[in-house]
């Protein structure tokens, strides 16, 4: 029997993680954001900071290795690798909610995945960071466009897809449209089942 996935991708400061969490509480089913970092952390034996580091930046812009023999992938690559083997393995353990913007990727293949796009216009965004990440910066719009681009750079290196392209995704949402109505149509569509393959 297959496990159902969501997986969710989103533009920073849509509040695609709370919406994450809100789901995987109405569903009663495992949420994993943060975890996959300090999994990758504790499988790579590197400190959770380089992880956060590397799982944002492409090769080309972190070029970090563990060690300098031959043959040895730049810190992004293996950082990427790992996770990719960490989602792979927890899909098929368990029905759960995965926040990874390369999961939809990662589990292309695989039979029951839901996924997810969530986005907002930027405004809505930028108030979002200021007001509910608690978060402080100099220019927040800037800081908002230059997170977008790097989880856009990191998507496209890494994959085959293109970033935020709808075609890639079963439901591409809003969150201006309302948090919780928007949590409510993911269960909706999550237990109504259409989506899922037969096993």
């Amino acid at each position: 029997m297959s496990h159902k996935i969501i997986t969710i991708t989103r533009e920073y400061g849509s509040g695609g993680r709370l919406i994450a969490k809100k789901v995987a509480e109405a569903l009663n089913i495992s949420f994993y954001d943060n975890e996959l970092i300090d999994a990758t952390a504790r499988e790579l034996g590197i400190d959770i900071d380089t992880i956060r580091k590397a799982a944002q930046e492409k090769t080309s812009s972190f070029a970090y290795s563990l060690n300098t023999g031959p043959l040895v992938l730049p810190i992004n690559d293996q950082v990427y690798a790992t996770q990719s083997k960490i989602i792979k393995h927890l899909a098929l353990q368990e029905d759960c909610i995965i926040v990874n913007g390369c999961a939809n990727y990662i589990l292309e293949d695989y039979p029951n995945v839901l996924k997810i796009f969530v986005h907002a216009p930027l405004d809505s965004r930028v108030k979002r960071v200021e007001n509910e990440y608690h978060e402080e910066h100099e220019n927040t719009k800037k800081f908002v466009q230059k997170r977008d681009k790097q989880r856009k750079n990191y998507y496209n290196y890494y994959t085959t897809n293109t970033w935020a392209n709808v075609k890639d995704y079963d439901l591409c949402i809003n969150s201006d449209m309302g948090i919780d109505d928007i949590v409510s149509l993911i269960v909706k569509v999550y237990q109504g089942g259409h989506l899922w393959k037969k096993d």
